[in-house]
């Protein structure tokens, strides 16, 4: 008995596909194609390949273990650019590390927040992570005080909140 190490042609489109999602990314970065908010260029980056992929099935005719097989190929690397893309793009330790190597010597706690904040007082070190929470709705301002919404936010708190028990993490 032989073992075929080839892959099918549905799964080699799918590979296929896997590498053109950092292309994609990396052509929405520069130039005419810029997609200047990183959230939307990954998921038109995204959809570009799943859009690709899609486009190469009648082609290839996949029996339903290759379809599987590709669909599982191609969200894993999606799940896995997506989680690297958003290290790179908004990952909050990697912007700290960074501001320290653009200032290219020691620096103080509060010389590292102006670094970081690029010249802003030091509670726009929290105003930036706050800001993220006001963006997906899960909190807002009310007068002077910061509240978290009635229902997208309880509920993502009590989700995570579930989860983070779940998988023995401090909550």
């Amino acid at each position: 008995m032989t073992t075929d190490f080839l892959p099918s042609a549905p799964v080699a489109m799918s590979l296929v596909a896997c590498v053109l999602l950092p292309v994609f990314l990396l052509s929405m970065s520069h130039g005419v194609l810029r997609v200047t908010a990183p959230g939307r260029r990954f998921v038109l980056a995204a959809g570009l390949t799943w859009a690709a992929w899609l486009a190469t099935l009648p082609a290839t005719a996949p029996d339903s273990v290759e379809l599987v097989t590709s669909v599982l190929l191609l969200a894993t690397a999606t799940l896995a650019g997506f989680t690297l893309w958003t290290l790179v793009a908004w990952g909050f330790t990697l912007s700290m590390l960074l501001a320290l190597n653009r200032a290219r010597e020691p620096l103080t706690v509060e010389e590292w927040a102006m670094e970081y904040t690029r010249g802003k007082p030091i509670d726009a070190f929290a105003r930036d992570r706050l800001g993220v929470l006001f963006k997906l709705g899960l909190a807002e301002t009310r007068g002077d005080v910061v509240v978290m919404t009635l229902v997208r936010g309880r509920l993502f708190a009590k989700g995570a909140g579930v989860l983070r028990n779940l998988f023995g993490l401090r909550t």
